[in-house]
């Protein structure tokens, strides 16, 4: 069994990311046959389209037979390969959650009306049109079935907005008889690393919080 792990990447990692992937790899090799092999790439830039089309040919490059997708801001648990490579489809990936408020999931039922799917309360694998590509795996065999290039962010007119890469593979891969499916069970230890601006009102809030319990006390 022979695993490419794709990161895109800027400059920098987050730590959290960095730990997870650290107990992702050393539980691989502990839990894979004899003779598995992995290979970890990252592409560092800022056309996330052009760094998973490079992540996607050097694991075909490496003879992978899976290219596990993971962005640097994810978190995701230690067994998430062998869940994922557990249902044997062609593409399964993670929901999460979106970065900014009000946060929304970033797996879809119907892209193009804008129907969202939760995973908090579902179970088991589902086919969905369209899913973030932030923890994703795909069999390589898939990028040879797919005409190139098989990431594009792309002008909807219809909806007078960008559909980015990840949306444009889900699509292509559908059109070409592909199905994509969504863990919601593994999506359940998934998390979306962002930012978050403090301020003195979150100070007031949590002095209030303390007091209020000293009191009751």
């Amino acid at each position: 069994m022979n695993l490419s792990i794709c990161i895109p990447t800027r400059e920098t990692l987050y730590s959290a990311f960095a730990y997870d992937l650290c107990l992702l790899s050393t539980y691989w090799y502990a839990k894979s046959p004899p003779n598995s092999a992995m290979n970890i790439h990252m592409v560092n830039g800022t056309l996330i389209a052009d760094q998973r089309q490079k992540l996607a040919m050097m694991a075909l490059q490496h003879n992978a037979d899976y290219a596990l997708f993971l962005d640097s801001d994810m978190r995701f648990p230690r067994d998430l390969v062998q869940r994922l490579m557990a249902h044997d489809k062609d593409v399964v990936a993670c929901n999460y959650s979106t970065r900014r408020l009000p946060a929304k999931t970033v797996a879809w039922s119907d892209f193009s009306m804008q129907e969202f799917v939760t995973s908090h309360d579902r179970t088991g694998i589902e086919p969905v049109d369209a899913i973030g590509m932030g923890a994703m795996l795909v069999k390589t065999e898939v990028f040879r079935r797919l005409p190139q290039p098989w990431f594009q962010v792309v002008y909807a007119k219809s909806s007078q907005a960008f559909i980015g890469e990840d949306i444009y593979f889900c699509q292509l891969a559908k059109a070409h008889g592909v199905k994509v499916w969504v863990d919601h069970d593994a999506s359940k230890q998934v998390r979306h690393i962002g930012s978050f601006e403090f301020s003195h009102d979150h100070v007031a809030v949590c002095v209030e919080k303390d007091d209020a319990g000293e009191d009751e006390g």
